[in-house]
């Protein structure tokens, strides 16, 4: 796990990898963007001020600002009001996290109160996957194929944010923390989705490759929840397998 040691950026490049055409794709793909971003967007703050790694990295902050950005984009572009209104309160949210210190030189002058303004960030994004699970639900246009890649996105997503979430101390978020068990289960479903999507086709075979050494990578950090902690090489590692498996979703439709 030596690569853990000098990945200290988390997510900062990850909404520029978001293909640009994205909007102009099915609701299918859409939605799914938006489901990738919800957890980019709320892993990558919990990364910026987690103390367990290393906090107060311009370009994390930078990160999820331009996530915020593009999910009220897409929201409104696909006329999804409910999903509008959730994001406006998630907004309000993360405004509310300028409150909290922005470096170490300010965190060592107070106790900062991430329960506070931190928890908010997570509960409304809870809600807003629920939203946006729900609308995924009723499109008729994915196809079998697609949907697959989709879920294993999701499932790496919520692994994704399930770490940030254990290894961020004095969070209080202690209801969204996934228990030994549900993280046991959701990693067999992944190992089993990328297996049984790469056995379909070369072609696929060799998109998911690259995903699967990232999770790969990652899974010994997954496990050991109650150590030490990476917040910000997972969130890496994590956050690149779950986009690149979304693009090979959208490649095929092309």
């Amino acid at each position: 796990m030596k690569g853990f040691k000098w990945v200290a950026w988390g997510f900062a490049l990850l909404v520029a990898m978001l293909p640009a055409h994205a909007t102009q794709a099915s609701s299918a793909q859409a939605i799914q963007e938006m489901r990738s971003l919800g957890f980019s967007v709320c892993a990558n703050i919990l990364v910026y001020f987690n103390e367990n790694g290393s906090p107060y990295e311009l370009r994390n902050k930078q990160a999820y600002l331009q996530g915020m950005t593009r999910l009220q984009s897409l929201a409104a572009s696909q006329r999804l009001e409910d999903v509008s209104a959730e994001l406006s309160r998630l907004q309000s949210s993360v405004a509310d996290t300028a409150e909290l210190p922005q470096s170490e030189v300010e965190l060592r002058r107070t106790s900062p109160g991430y329960t506070r303004w931190l928890l908010p960030v997570v509960d409304s994004h809870a809600r807003l996957q629920e939203l946006l699970d729900a609308h995924y639900r009723r499109i008729d246009n994915a196809e079998e194929l697609q949907s697959s890649l989709h879920a294993l996105s999701r499932d790496i997503g919520q692994l994704l944010l399930g770490y940030q979430i254990a290894s961020f101390s004095r969070l209080g978020a202690e209801q969204w923390v996934m228990s030994a068990q549900q993280v046991l289960d959701q990693d067999q479903r992944v190992l089993d989705s990328f297996t049984g999507l790469s056995a379909l086709n070369p072609a696929l075979e060799k998109q998911l490759a690259d995903p699967a050494r990232q999770y790969a990578f990652s899974r010994e950090q997954l496990f050991n929840q109650g150590g030490r902690w990476m917040p910000n090489g997972v969130g890496r590692y994590l956050g690149m397998a779950m986009l690149k498996i979304d693009q090979a979703a959208i490649e095929l439709t092309k």
